[in-house]
């Protein structure tokens, strides 16, 4: 052998040794294989999914008799050693209310301060249009009333927070209501057809029985697709009816096959109106139980496990008021007695304990020897409510937590000690105040594209409908040219007390101008009451002395006073000048 075939058959083997080092480090390599997964986890599933949302919907409504029978249901998960399912049917179950409380409060937590809608209307070269801004934002000021925003808005916000995920769509029917309207509902009655993440369509379900027959109508929210046709991309609703088979199939009726939907349109235009007219917006992303879902989560999400513990701890705990009592030992020869008759004239007698409300009592054999001692023996059993009760705290903070909530944002006292500064509830509210920021964001994105599309609705119906709109100008808005924008307020709103120490730190550490501090101390205050104050305090600390066009200009008092004394001919600014210039040292006639 040559020493160039050495060399060569060194260098191959070297090389089959590096590749069988890979080919070993590849076969270790730490990677997931769904080959192998258990195949325990199947949430994914439209079964699934709907029995998750009955389940939240139970602990929503809050009603026990609705519970005991979900979870001793043949649907239900047989493995759940739950306290719905395992106590017997004589032990008082008590369900504590807290899901509902945190759905109810979310509205309040989130919109409970109210939520500003401003307008603002650009011309084609982009600078502000101050007369179309003024008329839209008048417009958007009356609908807002009109289409009961705040209470939509308010209950969408509850059903998201069982729920997961909410539903907005705006119709119009001019023989109910002259303006565009409004509705939202929760993630059973709804469905969104995603493509990549965004919304094409929505569809809405209705079900009805007609003849013993069940059938569901779909109200299906999207545009025109065909690019061929004059409208595509404008708002379109398409009506689809369905008839409900036993194998669980469905088959498309006609419309007119039930009375329920005769009358509805198999499609209607909104001919000029661009885009959808309904909307979808998840409660709070993602959703760890549907991870692939494009729906939220639900505010009970992983927090099932803790509302059942809770309901437990509450009922033990009323259990214990009701059954820890003195007992009392009563011989039977000293328990009154009720003579009752047979049918056959034979007399038999009952005892007159108390009923079943009434346990603490216990029927002992008596002796009738006159020599032995009869007597009602008491027995004093130990109180547990308070360790029942350190439990049911316990249980109830780890159930609101896992909503992101406090307990003093429902409103529930006694956890912790209680302290009215802001700082204060900013520290025991963190938790929610992060979830509110969050949850903020998604409403914001919503709410703005939600009116902005009644805005271009009610332009709509005033182009092409009968709708009288009766003191409503007719606004010629460039929609292209038109934004919305909306804004929440404070949560934590601080005491007067807070706001005087925070404005006059910062006036006295001169980070603050006087104006700024009595705008935030009197935000009731209009803008002249404002500069009224704004010129006393600059007159009464000097500021005038230095610089003559300090003087105040009290025109909001002069309004009052012009008020107050027209009938008496006096000239208010007159006087009001002459006191100041008296003040000031000159004093000419």
């Amino acid at each position: 052998m040559g020493i160039k075939s050495w060399l060569t058959n060194r260098r191959l083997k070297r090389l089959e040794g590096d590749l069988q080092m890979l080919e070993d480090r590849q076969k270790n390599k730490i990677k997931f294989n769904p080959r192998y997964a258990l195949g325990i986890i199947d949430t994914e599933t439209e079964e699934n999914y709907t029995k998750r949302l009955e389940e939240y919907r139970a602990w929503f409504t809050g009603s026990s008799k609705l519970l005991r029978d979900l979870y001793n249901n043949k649907k239900a998960d047989g493995n759940l050693n739950y306290f719905w399912r395992k106590a017997p049917n004589n032990y008082r179950m008590i369900h504590s209310g807290i899901p509902g409380l945190i759905s109810t409060k979310m509205a309040t937590i989130l919109f409970g301060s109210g939520f500003n809608i401003k307008i603002e209307v650009f011309d084609d070269a982009g600078k502000p249009d101050d007369k179309l801004t003024a008329q839209a934002q008048e417009l958007s000021d009356n609908l807002v009333g009109i289409v009961d925003l705040y209470e939509k808005v308010e209950n969408a916000t509850q059903n998201a927070s069982w729920s997961g995920h909410v539903y907005f769509k705006l119709s119009h029917k001019v023989k109910l209501l002259d303006y565009p309207i409004l509705e939202s509902v929760d993630a059973t009655k709804a469905e969104a057809i995603k493509e990549r993440g965004i919304t094409k369509a929505i569809v809405f379900k209705y079900w009805y029985q007609h003849n013993k027959n069940e059938y569901r109508l779909d109200e299906i929210y999207t545009t025109v697709q065909d690019e061929n046709s004059p409208y595509f991309g404008d708002a379109v609703i398409y009506n689809r009816l369905y008839k409900l088979k036993p194998d669980g199939k469905e088959e498309e009726v006609d419309l007119t096959e039930i009375p329920d939907t005769e009358n509805d349109l198999p499609e209607f235009i909104y001919k000029g109106l661009r885009g959808m007219i309904a909307f979808d917006l998840p409660n709070k992303t993602p959703s760890h139980e549907f991870i692939d879902s494009d729906y939220g989560a639900s505010d009970y999400e992983g927090a099932l496990d803790s509302f059942d513990a809770l309901d437990e701890a509450y009922s033990e705990l009323i259990r214990e008021l009701r059954s820890n009592k003195t007992i009392r030992y009563i011989p039977s020869n000293m328990v009154p007695k009720v003579t009752y008759q047979n049918k056959d004239g034979s007399y038999y007698q009952v005892s007159m304990l108390p009923d079943e409300f009434i346990d603490n009592y216990v029927q002992t054999e008596g002796d009738q020897d006159q020599n032995t001692k009869n007597e009602i023996n008491i027995a004093e059993i130990a109180d547990k409510t308070e360790q029942h009760l350190i439990k049911w705290r316990t249980a109830l903070s780890m159930a609101v937590n896992k909503a992101e909530v406090s307990p003093f944002a429902l409103g529930i006292t006694g956890l912790e000690s209680i302290n009215s500064s802001a700082e204060s509830q900013q520290e025991r509210n963190k938790t929610t105040l992060e979830m509110r920021e969050k949850k903020h964001r998604i409403w914001k994105a919503a709410l703005e594209k939600i009116w902005m599309k009644v805005l271009e609705m009610n332009s709509w119906m005033q182009k092409n409908t009968t709708a009288k709109q009766d003191g409503f100008a007719k606004v010629d808005l460039n929609f292209a040219n038109t934004n919305v924008v909306v804004s929440f307020n404070p949560y934590l709103i601080p005491n007067q007390k807070d706001k005087i120490d925070t404005w006059a730190a910062a006036r006295s550490a001169s980070l603050s101008s006087i104006y700024n501090g009595v705008k935030e101390i009197h935000p009731d205050w209009s803008e002249t009451q404002i500069m009224d104050e704004v010129n006393l305090i600059r007159f009464e600390q000097g500021m005038s002395f230095d610089n003559p066009n300090n003087l105040p200009e009290l025109t909001g008092i002069s309004e009052i006073e012009n008020e107050n004394e027209e009938s008496q001919q006096v000239n208010p600014d007159e006087n009001i000048d002459k006191k100041v210039e008296g003040a000031g040292g000159g004093n000419e006639q």
